[in-house]
């Protein structure tokens, strides 16, 4: 064979490989980048960790936040646990007469106010409702700190094990005035919030100093641990009285402000406050808008509110809904007994319902009794029979203790 020969043939063979590369070489690159693409699609993308900055002091530690696995809340069974209060002698002599609940409080008083109350029908975290509240004996503002209570039927409450009370600590400056209070709990996903009010006390002087308001936020998957308090809003104007409701990535505020109008307001992100608004609400003349708690059901706005009365000190309850969570019907007076202390010399506080099973709302209401008693107690009462109360404009009595 002569060295052309060679050099022909050399050249047909790699004009052959060449072919074979062009074809075959793109199907296997498009083939093992598919493959790769579908591997990371499908793999879960690692969460960053958000850190907040807060300026909050407090006299006990906070644990970091635990991190619970997607869904492991709902598939947890109902419990029996949990720390059961020690009824004192003055529940137990008022207990039959105002059908009170036996809340366990962290000073061992019994007495408490400013529920929040949440529903979940299949449990969260083993327990069907869970309350926020503050004790709060004989009006003493020292012991008002943020509190979680849990119970199945709304008969039983106790503190959820491995949770201690009260879930803020106390103020660093307690003993110069300072305390905490307004406690609200909101659900985020799969997260539950906590905010609560700081009035900070004045060292020099002593005493509280209501110059400013001081909203803080702590949350929790499990509602046992909880993240440190960030500090997410503060006011000369005064935020009193928070209610929230979150939905669809949005915060919905209401509260009183230092005019005793009840304002509405909204954040993404719960720090920047937007789209203000002075809520509408017909209450009969000498009464103000002072606590609420609000529920959206059914594509409507239902507002529990206690109004102060002022010409005698005093606080009564009102029905109100809307549709628009800002401008509300007259408010129609509520009652959850005949009784005569309750109608006529008892003061309706702070309180709060959820809806339930077949348009009942269940209710937890807060007496603040004779002697400066504050306990709470259970009712129930029908959407049908709120809706009749804000379009007839009666007051509704509860003649019995439902549930």
């Amino acid at each position: 064979m002569t060295k052309k020969s060679k050099w022909i043939i050399l050249a047909i063979f790699c004009g052959i490989v060449a072919v074979a590369l062009a074809i075959f070489l793109p199907h296997y690159c498009i083939k093992q980048f598919s493959s790769t693409q579908s591997d990371s699609s499908s793999r879960p993308a690692s969460k960053v960790a958000v850190v907040e900055k807060s300026s909050y002091s407090s006299t006990r530690p906070v644990p970091k936040i635990a991190v619970a696995k997607k869904n492991s809340n709902s598939c947890i069974p109902l419990k029996k646990d949990g720390i059961p209060a020690k009824p004192k002698k003055d529940f137990l002599a008022l207990k039959s007469r105002y059908n009170l609940l036996l809340i366990p409080t962290y000073d061992g008083s019994n007495q408490e106010t400013h529920p929040k109350l949440l529903y979940f029908k299949n449990g969260w975290n083993g327990y069907r409702y869970w309350m926020s509240m503050t004790p709060y004996p004989s009006t003493n503002d020292k012991l008002e700190n943020p509190s979680i209570v849990v119970s199945n039927d709304l008969k039983t409450w106790v503190v959820p094990k491995g949770l201690k009370n009260p879930v803020t600590g106390l103020p660093s400056d307690v003993n110069h005035g300072g305390y905490y209070s307004d406690p609200q709990i909101v659900m985020n996903g799969d997260a539950m919030e906590l905010w609560f009010r700081y009035v900070r006390g004045k060292p020099k002087m002593g005493g509280a100093n209501y110059r400013y308001d001081y909203y803080y936020r702590m949350r929790s998957t499990d509602g046992i641990h909880w993240s440190r308090p960030c500090l997410m809003q503060s006011s000369k104007k005064s935020i009193l009285s928070l209610a929230i409701i979150y939905r669809k990535g949005k915060y919905q505020f209401w509260y009183r402000d230092n005019t005793n109008h009840l304002m509405y307001a909204e954040s993404i992100n719960g720090v920047n406050w937007t789209n203000f608004h002075q809520c509408q609400i017909s209450l009969p003349k000498g009464f103000f808008p002072w606590h609420q708690d609000i529920v959206l059901y059914k594509g409507k706005y239902y507002l529990l509110q206690t109004a102060y009365y002022k010409p005698h000190y005093s606080f009564s309850l009102f029905f109100a809904e809307s549709t628009d969570g800002v401008n509300f019907t007259r408010g129609v007076k509520f009652y959850p007994s005949e009784d005569p202390v309750v109608l006529h010399k008892a003061w309706l506080y702070r309180s709060t319902f959820v809806p339930t099973a077949n348009g009942l709302f269940q209710m937890v209401v807060s007496y603040c009794l004779p002697g400066r008693k504050w306990f709470m107690t259970q009712c129930a009462i029908s959407q049908a029979t709120w809706d009749n109360a804000c379009r007839t404009g009666k007051t509704v009595t509860l003649k019995a203790a439902s549930t």
